[in-house]
């Protein structure tokens, strides 16, 4: 009989304390998001799709079809055709930047080798597509414009450049 009243306390004491637990997260700031209502902030590291964002005091992309970018990725993800004269001479200016999102694995190699950042990870999370077609972008035709922290990041990292 006294381990059956124990047996009770105890099991009142555990239940005190899980009603606690819910009360004290009650008041809490929610951690979940209502996504897709809601969407994630990214931080300035994520690796979402690859991206040539225009220069802004360019008016165009920072690229000269040096091919670094396309030697240093793993899945052979990105081809890139350099642009020509009129004579067939090659300019230092990339004519297309060829993307396949479908077989690149998201490493940031080519970001990190590029001498002249050109090409960034954006924060753009839903690359959910129907078609395979669709994973293939050129880059240099798309004119994508940076925005948000990883657009002032990338912007502050030529303002060091010119200081230097």
């Amino acid at each position: 009989m006294l381990k059956y009243i124990k047996d009770i306390i105890t099991g009142a004491i555990t239940l005190l304390e899980g009603m606690a637990i819910t009360f004290k997260y009650m008041f809490q700031k929610p951690i979940t998001l209502q996504y897709p209502e809601q969407k994630a902030q990214m931080t300035t590291r994520f690796r979402g799709r690859l991206v040539m964002p225009v220069d802004e005091e360019k008016g165009d992309n920072r690229c000269t079809a040096c091919n670094i970018c396309v030697k240093a990725c793993p899945n052979y993800s990105i081809a890139v055709e350099r642009l020509t004269d009129e004579t067939g001479k090659p300019k230092p200016k990339a004519a297309s930047f060829t993307y396949n999102m479908g077989t690149c694995m998201f490493c940031n190699l080519c970001v990190e080798v590029c001498p002249f950042s050109a090409i960034v990870m954006s924060e753009e999370y839903e690359l959910a597509v129907y078609d395979r077609k669709s994973l293939i972008k050129d880059l240099v035709a798309e004119k994508y414009k940076l925005k948000g922290r990883k657009g002032k990041w990338w912007i502050s990292k030529f303002k060091d450049e010119e200081q230097v």
